[in-house]
């Protein structure tokens, strides 16, 4: 694979990933990743393995922050590695805990490294700012 394909391909599946996750796609989201995908925000002592827990996650963070927005800022893609430097915005819903009361605003900045396999995402690790 030639050094312009990667970061084609690696463009075109951060876009896509950052549209499904603010369309709130869950399927189109899932379809991202692999059956077997490992998940970890070590910062909070998240683990996630496979697609089904780590969307179901995604999906109750969603009810926790409805309005929430991930904008992407950089891509930085070698082989089979992606990492993307993302903005994260969104008014607290106040179901979770951890999070802000009921109408807070919640900004947070994201690395994220996705290590892909045959075209998909095998894991995701982020690391939180």
């Amino acid at each position: 694979m030639t050094s312009n394909k990667v970061h084609t391909d690696a463009d075109k599946l951060a876009h896509e990933w950052v549209n499904a996750y603010n369309d709130q796609d869950f399927d189109r989201f899932g379809a991202l990743y692999t059956d077997d995908v490992a998940y970890t925000v070590r910062a909070y002592q998240l683990a996630f393995n496979g697609r089904d827990a780590f969307v179901g996650h995604i999906q109750e963070y969603a009810a926790a922050v409805p309005d929430r927005t991930l904008t992407l800022k950089r891509i930085i893609a070698d082989r089979d590695f992606i990492a993307l430097e993302t903005d994260f915005t969104g008014t607290s819903s106040g179901v979770v805990p951890t999070l802000p009361p009921a109408g807070e605003r919640i900004s947070a900045c994201f690395c994220t490294i996705l290590q892909l396999r045959d075209g998909k995402i095998a894991s995701q690790d982020d690391y939180v700012g």
